[in-house]
């Protein structure tokens, strides 16, 4: 276990090594956090699953709420071990800007996912559109991740995983203020099997926005279960 995290470590680090020259900028606003979820998936019917989660997000160094997050996802698999369709809503309540308030949003997103395997790497492409409600215009964004999950052997509960995600906006209701690419986030981590039921995931996550000076690292910790 040691060894997976601190492989997942060096792989942040080198992503974040490996960012613009001017990357040092952000660094004077860097704030750690931590990603805690419980999320529950069940097969409805044949090629539909419906997931429901919580999440709970804590800011400036762990010490602080940010948002807590409970949302719903359907999946349709439209072609078996390719492709697959989804919709996404979340409502969060947020902390404000002036910390003595909280912004109540709702987040819709809709999108595919492409995927394809080889005996102990699975790549995947997920592309959405998605929208976030709260007081004016809705802010719109479409978001691209890549993903590469490892199966070490058939057997093994361990399965490390690393992606990148790209979030563009498509208005400048965002916190950067302008449209085109807002912020890239990477993630690196590893799930692992409980039993068939009860599965756990744990990652560190690095998210810089590309136009403001910010740059964030969050430790994440979850639950899954398949019923």
């Amino acid at each position: 276990m040691k060894k997976i995290f601190r492989f997942s470590a060096l792989i942040i680090t080198g992503l974040l090594l490996s960012l613009p020259s001017h990357a040092k900028d952000y660094l004077y606003d860097f704030d750690y956090g931590a990603l805690i979820y419980v999320s529950a998936g069940k097969d409805v019917c044949k090629n539909l699953n419906v997931q429901v989660q919580a999440d709970l997000w804590l800011n400036d160094n762990f010490k602080g709420y940010e948002r807590f997050m409970p949302s719903a996802t359907l999946t349709y698999t439209v072609i078996p071990k390719y492709l697959k369709a989804m919709v996404y809503y979340a409502y969060f309540n947020q902390e404000g800007k002036s910390g003595k308030k909280d912004v109540h949003q709702h987040r819709y997103q809709v999108g595919l996912t492409g995927s394809y395997a080889t005996p102990h790497l699975n790549f995947s492409l997920c592309s959405k559109f998605e929208q976030t409600h709260k007081d004016g215009i809705p802010n719109n964004k479409w978001r691209n991740q890549v993903k590469i999950t490892g199966t070490i052997a058939k057997e093994n509960p361990w399965k490390p995983f690393v992606s990148v995600e790209i979030f563009e906006a498509m208005n400048s209701m965002n916190p950067t203020g302008t449209v085109g690419i807002e912020r890239i986030r990477y993630e690196a981590g590893t799930n692992y099997a409980v039993n068939k039921l009860i599965s756990l995931e744990m990652k560190l996550r690095a998210e810089r926005l590309t136009i403001k000076k910010q740059l964030y690292s969050s430790v994440g910790i979850g639950v899954k279960f398949n019923l």
